[in-house]
């Protein structure tokens, strides 16, 4: 779906997005702030980096990420059984990470049913998965997951001066992908249709075991027929 839809998205609107930018908002002054001892003085250097980040995402999204993610996505039902079997086997070959020992982030596809889901996501009935498996596509806000950034953008975090600079840059992927993804759509409204998503997702676990669940941070929802 195009960004340039003049129907404002639901999920851009303040009852949406007013609690997100408090969290933020909190994050980045905690993160922000110098405490300095008797004598000691603030250099210039060590100021923010927020606008350069901002500026890197929205300049790299449609010329790097977009491409990335698009021209050769691999197939959830091909990565998934590869990444279960040796993930860093699987990671090597198809995705990439932030740092070592960092978990990797790789650029999919998925086709299947959506149906209503948890918290932050829709569910998405595919297929053809490991036993156990299953699969969601975030909905907007994306909020900070980094997937698209470190799948698109070769950047890592001594590229900025501190890190909400960093983390920024993936907030601001996630805030255009959401707008191509679904636009004015509500994510409801896909329900029950069978769908082909292009996106991102990060081989990791929420619990620190093994990986039983996997979100898609989509740049494209396509409904079949």
């Amino acid at each position: 779906m195009s960004r340039s839809s003049s129907a404002r998205p639901w999920w851009k609107q303040s009852i949406v997005i007013g609690p997100v930018l408090a969290v933020l908002l909190v994050a980045a002054m905690i993160q922000q702030t110098a405490f300095v001892g008797a004598g000691e003085e603030i250099s210039s250097a060590e100021g923010s980096s927020t606008e350069e980040a901002a500026a890197l995402a929205h300049d790299g999204y449609e010329s790097t990420v977009l491409p990335t993610l698009t021209e050769s996505p691999v197939p959830l039902t091909e990565l998934a059984p590869a990444a279960q079997d040796d993930p860093e086997a699987a990671g090597q070959e198809l995705g990439k990470h932030e740092a070592e020992g960092k978990p990797y982030s790789y650029a999919v596809t998925a086709t299947g049913t959506v149906a209503e889901g948890e918290f932050g996501e829709v569910a998405l009935e595919v297929d053809g998965l490991p036993e156990g498996m299953t699969v969601g596509i975030a909905v907007p806000p994306f909020g900070s997951s980094t997937a698209l950034r470190d799948v698109g953008l070769d950047v890592q975090y001594g590229d900025f001066e501190n890190q909400i600079a960093y983390q920024l840059v993936a907030i601001e992927l996630n805030a255009l992908a959401a707008e191509d993804a679904y636009g004015g759509t509500a994510p409801e409204d896909f329900v029950g249709s069978e769908v082909t998503v292009v996106g991102a997702i990060t081989w990791s676990s929420t619990t620190g075991g093994e990986v039983t669940h996997l979100t898609i941070q989509p740049v494209s929802i396509e409904v079949a027929g």
